[in-house]
């Protein structure tokens, strides 16, 4: 990666404005980003404007666009409210010298294929804030991407959703070959599988065979599972077939909602 131009913007306003009308380039811990080939015209670096944060607003969490991976995996405040939900989603990922360098807004902005967080998030019901007023449904961002250039400054949480996370991989810390999200959010039910290897995506069909339930029987959550598997498209690559994904999919979703059913 080369960057031409780099700038270091001190406001919202002034780093909003070099994306979108300089089509600058954000950069968090550039993780990710460095590993692209590409020449970027200008690079606009978001250190400077105290978006690394989790914390509590309402019926919400806050989690800022720089937040590493590392803050969310010691969080005390996403431990409280969702258990080891965060620890188990990125804890696998490569190592704490990584996870230290990763930041939220980089794997939400990018829409990985192979990203743990974003299926987390998606299942959640999680919210993507983007400056200077606009907040949009995270899963569908992730499926639809922006028409604009934008600067994500925020994840929103709702604090009454309770989730577990299941994943396949070769190695522990190698990329997952599918991984899934199940939660239970007060009123239904929330799936979201990803690294199918293409980007997360939810079950609505999965979902709908759960309905309102918050205590689905053994044979409703197989169900679920099964229908997960039928309504996704998978991909084959180096690590796994699609007839592997499909295959194994729905015994992590059974596991996801189980423990989360309890």
């Amino acid at each position: 990666m080369e960057i031409l131009k780099y700038a270091r913007p001190q406001s919202m306003d002034e780093a909003f404005r070099l994306i979108s009308e300089q089509r600058g380039t954000a950069i968090g811990g550039a993780a990710w980003l460095r590993t692209n080939t590409k020449t970027i015209a200008l690079g606009v670096d978001l250190a400077d404007l105290g978006l690394e944060y989790v914390r509590e607003a309402g019926d919400h969490i806050e989690i800022g666009a720089m937040t590493t991976y590392r803050e969310l995996e010691t969080s005390q405040l996403l431990r409280a409210r969702f258990g080891a939900l965060f620890e188990a989603t990125v804890s696998h990922v490569v190592g704490i010298q990584l996870r230290n360098i990763i930041t939220v807004g980089g794997t939400v902005a990018g829409r990985y294929g192979f990203s743990d967080l974003n299926t987390t998030l998606c299942a959640l019901g999680a919210q993507a804030v983007f400056y200077p007023d606009q907040t949009v449904d995270l899963a569908e961002f992730i499926e639809k991407g922006a028409g604009a250039p934008f600067l994500l400054e925020k994840v929103l949480l709702p604090v009454s959703a309770k989730g577990a996370y299941r994943q396949m991989r070769i190695s522990e810390n190698d990329f997952p070959i599918i991984n899934t999200t199940a939660a239970w959010t007060g009123s239904g039910w929330r799936i979201a599988v990803g690294s199918r290897p293409a980007a997360t995506r939810l079950c609505q069909k999965a979902m709908a065979i759960l309905g309102e339930d918050p205590l689905p029987s053994d044979e409703t959550i197989a169900s679920a599972g099964r229908a997960a598997a039928d309504e996704l498209q998978f991909g084959s690559d180096i690590r796994a077939s699609a007839e592997y994904r499909r295959e194994i999919l729905p015994v992590l979703v059974r596991r996801a909602l189980m423990e989360v059913r309890g």
